[in-house]
């Protein structure tokens, strides 16, 4: 048959091969795979595609059978080698390249008290985003785009609609609460920028807090800004948080992790078979921040967010805090290839400033691989014991293991419930309506510029104003008994400062933005809360390159 994918072809056939070949009446054995050429099994792939297309009960398509082929060969070398069809490929530079073109705003699916079905919820627009420009507020219910009814799509055909080239414009209406109809707005799409350090504040007097999601190409640059920011001869201390960071770019985790080692000191070492992969990476630059730092980890955070702990650790200039990260330390090379796909190609192996592997074992199943990562790494096993700069003993070949262990508190039952129900997001949009009249004293002043100016300053003025008073815990019971939500007084008891905090934390997202919801949220976030209460350790661990026995014996006493 003719078929346009030659160079797919190729190394599906080795996929095969690696893959222990097609099982059946024409497996070959050992000493036959011997025997055969390349050519043999580029036949034998391509009868193969040739019968499934014309006698599988379903039409497939060559794309699908080849791309899938390819999948599996990579699936059978290591967890993290993959191939990129054109729509994953292309979306993949995106989130490297930090940028997309759109209205930059989020959306949710929110299913409210009525029988209309779930509805897309629009959540607070980036600042300077062309939605917020053109007016769009979280909390909007959008019920068109283009004209066109969007009942029956899912939230991603809704953002696929939103999304669009740079210059283009796209309708939207909307229902608002308060609005006596519905609004419309013409949105023009423009570049928006994928923020990767979206929250940097003082958390404390004197102490910052900043949040980096992944590692992309503006990673290092938006870290630098955001510390400009706080002023960093004002603080004294700072947490560095890298919890749910699954990695990105090499690049972007030395320039970060030389924003505080010693200039020449090594950060990572790549170990491989490809000219050049073996190497180490050292600190360039002379201009430090010299502040005692935490850097909060968990077993989410993996790859370049593993690079920065492990040689900050390794060099004894943080204080290591939470859960073993996840252990990826296989280092992947992305190749682009025709038809506008791509494959991601594990080519060497990360190793800490020490010389710990921070790879864990992924001989099993990829399902504990991904689902089971303290199983898997290496809590049942003998580790490798390194030493730091200072001499402390650190573990390698599974992951970084913090300094002081902190397990985040899960949420119980009742709380979980009402966190899956969404019941504090649309309830925060009864409030900032106006529908609750205990909370008439406070009027939610989004386009109030004296109020930003002062939340971006730090002044408590706005959280002064607003307090989750008991009428409006009242109002709030009455509100989930509409919503159908089982609780009794008991509940609401045991769980009250948790209510409060949620409530307050959608209500100020809703009105002043992402950065000030999270702020409230991590008043309730025990690790950050642990993180403030060792911040006297890292000053110790960076004065002195050691830990008192306390911060040793924190994990026993946890």
């Amino acid at each position: 048959m003719k078929f346009r994918f030659a160079a797919f072809v190729t190394l599906a056939v080795l996929a095969t091969f690696l893959g222990g070949g097609f099982l059946g009446v024409r497996a070959s054995t050992g000493s036959d795979i011997g025997q055969n050429s390349p050519n043999d099994f580029l036949a034998e792939f391509t009868e193969a595609i040739d019968v499934i297309q014309k006698n599988h009960v379903d039409n497939v398509s060559a794309d699908k059978l080849v791309y899938s082929a390819i999948k599996g060969m990579l699936r059978r070398l290591d967890p993290h080698s993959s191939f990129f069809d054109p729509k994953e490929f292309a979306r993949l530079r995106e989130e490297q390249h930090s940028k997309y073109y759109g209205l930059g705003i989020r959306v949710r699916t929110l299913t409210p008290r009525s029988d209309r079905g779930p509805v897309v919820i629009v959540e607070p627009p980036a600042i300077g985003s062309p939605a917020e420009k053109r007016g769009l507020r979280a909390g909007d219910v959008i019920t068109k785009v283009g004209g066109e009814s969007i009942e029956n799509w899912t939230q991603e055909d809704t953002v696929n609609h939103l999304r669009g080239p740079r210059g283009t414009t796209v309708d939207i209406t909307v229902e608002r609460q308060g609005a006596g109809k519905p609004l419309q707005f013409r949105v023009e799409r423009d570049e928006i920028p994928i923020i990767t350090v979206p929250y940097a504040f003082q958390i404390k007097p004197g102490i910052g807090y900043v949040k980096v999601n992944n590692f992309a190409e503006s990673t290092a640059d938006e870290l630098k800004e955001k510390l400009d920011g706080l002023d960093p001869g004002k603080l004294s201390g700072l947490i560095l948080d890298l919890r749910d960071n699954p990695g990105g770019l090499l690049s972007q985790a030395i320039d970060i992790a030389d924003l505080f080692v010693r200039k020449g000191l090594v950060i990572v070492s790549t170990n491989g078979r490809m000219p050049g992969s073996q190497r180490p990476y050292n600190a360039p630059s002379l201009e430090k921040i010299q502040l005692p730092l935490i850097v909060l980890i968990n077993q989410r955070s993996a790859s370049a967010s593993e690079i920065v702990a492990g040689a900050l650790q390794d060099h004894d200039r943080a204080l290591i805090v939470g859960e073993t990260s996840f252990g990826k330390g296989l280092v992947q090379s992305v190749y682009q290839m025709d038809n506008n796909t791509g494959m991601a190609l594990t080519t060497a192996r990360y190793y800490t400033p020490s010389g710990r592997l921070i790879q864990r074992d992924y001989q099993g199943s990829a399902f504990d691989y991904y689902n089971l990562p303290e199983a898997q790494a290496g809590a049942d096993k003998p580790r490798e014991i390194k030493k730091t700069d200072s001499g402390r003993q650190v573990l390698g070949g599974g992951g970084i293991a913090p300094d002081v262990k902190v397990t985040l508190r899960e949420l119980n039952r009742f709380e979980a419930r009402l966190n899956a129900r969404d019941v504090f997001f649309e309830y925060a949009r009864r409030l900032a309506s106006g529908q609750v009249p205990a909370a008439s004293n406070f009027r939610l002043p989004i386009k109030d510029n004296e109020v930003r100016a002062a939340i971006l300053r730090d002044d408590p003025l706005t959280a002064s104003k607003f307090e989750i008073t008991d009428a409006i815990l009242n109002d709030f019971k009455e509100f989930l008994r509409n919503h159908k939500i089982e609780f009794t007084d008991k509940d609401i008891e045991e769980n009250i400062g948790f209510i409060k905090r949620r409530i307050k934390q959608e209500v100020f997202t809703s009105s002043f933005g992402l950065q000030e919801g999270f702020r409230v949220a991590v008043q309730g976030d025990s690790q950050v809360q642990k993180a403030l209460e060792l911040m006297p350790e890292a000053k110790t661990l960076m004065t002195t390159g050691r830990l008192t026995p306390v911060a040793q014996s924190s994990e026993t006493k946890k």
